[in-house]
């Protein structure tokens, strides 16, 4: 975050309800009777809320609202994970994504990077897979490794094999935002595809993919039109690479779908730029445990070179972005390590291991035993369950921890970056927070700092609405505005 935290409106209101706040706040009403008034009247009557705010200057609670009620989180289970993950993993933390020969054969090691030929990553390139495989085949390059007669072995034993949820929404399967971690990921996992109508009416449409693979095959059954309604449909029904496309196309149309297995969609992509760039690997693709259990490699290996990602990228794409991949790889990579430390002859990151992990780093952190439910990291499943009081104290945790700095650097800041960038644009700077939405459920939680340098750690989780979110985010942008602009004299004494 680039607040002053690291450096030292709301047009569905009930007037009632804002008129009551504005004159608790000119007649002296304390903090929480100003927070209660904001939340006090909901858009839908069956809605629930839970809210907790603690001042971490003094650790008192100021406000507390069915803190204890555990909810829904949607993407603010995010928060329990990427703090984990500092926590296990430190924050110098590195992906080491190892390229190596053995004999004929090229290997690559995965570390569960999710950051590869990352879309947005430094510069936002044009092309990703470029910006990364350019460099690889520039140093096989040097080491005369122009032709390779064997294989294209990849180790994808640090994960287990499972890769999408069991408890995940069957309708989200196959979706860009639910694709499934690997130890090898590439660009999130996804392929995009360009959909164009032909140049007479009535042909198929014309599609193209990116990244350039010999995997996807599509059904094609769109039909091109020189107008009406632009309507293509793309779908993935089956776990595997063939692609559906129906429906009409009068414009150029773009749209990202989920790859059903991603090492094999890296080294296919990687086999086929390395051709591409006048580097030929001969025999198949194949998989192999190279590394033994304690990740090192076989002396008969020679490494090519080690790519590495700082724990920094990944923990923004996570927090900030809330990009799910990212959260889902770092907990089955904190799991890993996690497994390890723990003295597990066979260690593997994995959903399991990485719940182990977050419930461990729950428990030292003091949240009380079933306040929080993890399901998996990125809180696509509704099975996660929270309360707000849980999350506050693991926000009240992380401010006191040596990895403070990089987990408040790596939320969304209001008015700034990331998922709040076009909220609280009243407050700029004031608030970093993890946003969260899945159908009836939104969420908000994380740290708001005051002109004076007063700082907050709060949770504002609503859940079991039926019609539009929007107004569950107008409260709480307010509420967040309201602790914003809060002056001493009127937090009082809950």
């Amino acid at each position: 975050m680039q607040p002053r935290l690291m450096n030292r409106s709301r047009n569905f209101i009930l007037c009632s309800a804002l008129l009551g706040l504005l004159a608790g706040q000119a007649g002296g009403a304390t903090l929480e009777e100003q927070l209660q008034a904001v939340l006090g009247p909901k858009p839908e009557p069956g809605a629930v809320c839970g809210a907790v705010v603690v001042d971490l200057q003094t650790g008192k609670v100021l406000l507390d609202i069915h803190g204890d009620e555990t909810l829904i989180p949607a993407s603010n289970a995010k928060v329990f994970s990427l703090a984990a993950a500092i926590d296990v993993l430190g924050p110098g933390f590195e992906f080491r994504t190892v390229v190596a020969t053995r004999g004929d054969d090229l290997i690559v090691v995965g570390d569960g990077d999710p950051s590869l030929a990352d879309p947005e990553g430094a510069g936002k390139p044009s092309d990703p897979v470029a910006a990364l495989f350019d460099g690889w085949a520039a140093r096989l390059r040097e080491k005369g490794l122009e032709v390779l007669a064997g294989d294209l072995v990849i180790d994808e034993s640090i994960f287990e094999p499972a890769r999408d949820h069991p408890q995940w929404p069957s309708e989200d399967i196959g979706r860009a935002y639910a694709a499934p971690p690997g130890a090898l990921n590439l660009y999130e996992n996804s392929v995009l595809f360009t959909i164009k109508p032909a140049a007479k009416a009535g042909d198929p449409v014309q599609w193209s993919v990116y990244p350039p693979n010999g995997l996807v095959e599509v059904r094609n059954r769109g039909k091109s039109a020189a107008k009406g309604k632009n309507a293509p449909v793309l779908y993935r029904p089956r776990p595997t690479f063939e692609y559906q496309l129906s429906g009409t196309c009068t414009a150029e149309t773009k749209s990202s779908l989920a790859v059903p297995d991603p090492g094999m969609f890296f080294a296919d992509v990687l086999r086929t730029h390395l051709a591409n760039r006048g580097i030929r690997i001969e025999g198949k693709i194949r998989r192999e445990r190279v590394r033994d259990e304690q990740g090192r490699l076989p002396p008969d290996c020679a490494v090519v070179l080690v790519h590495t990602t700082p724990l920094t990228h990944v923990a923004a794409r996570v927090g900030k972005d809330s990009q799910n991949l990212f959260a889902e790889a770092l907990l089955k990579r904190t799991g890993y390590a996690f497994a390890r430390a723990a003295g597990e002859a066979n260690p593997r990151g994995s959903w399991a291991t990485g719940r182990a992990a977050v419930e461990d780093f729950l428990k030292r952190a003091g949240v009380e035993e079933g306040h929080v439910v993890p399901a998996d990291a990125s809180g696509l499943s509704r099975a996660n369950r929270s309360s707000a009081r849980a999350m506050v104290r693991v926000l009240v945790h992380m401010h006191k921890h040596p990895g403070w700095p990089l987990f408040a650097r790596s939320l969304a800041v209001a008015g700034r970056d990331g998922t709040l960038k076009r909220r609280m644009k009243d407050v700029p700077g004031l608030v970093c927070a993890k946003t969260g939405y899945i159908g009836g459920v939104r969420t908000l939680s994380g740290y708001v700092e005051t002109p004076d340098r007063r700082m907050y750690a709060f949770a504002v989780l609503f859940n079991g609405f039926k019609k539009a979110s929007r107004p569950f985010t107008k409260m709480q942008d307010q509420f967040c505005e309201v602790l914003a602009k809060s002056k001493p004299d009127a937090v009082g004494t809950p």
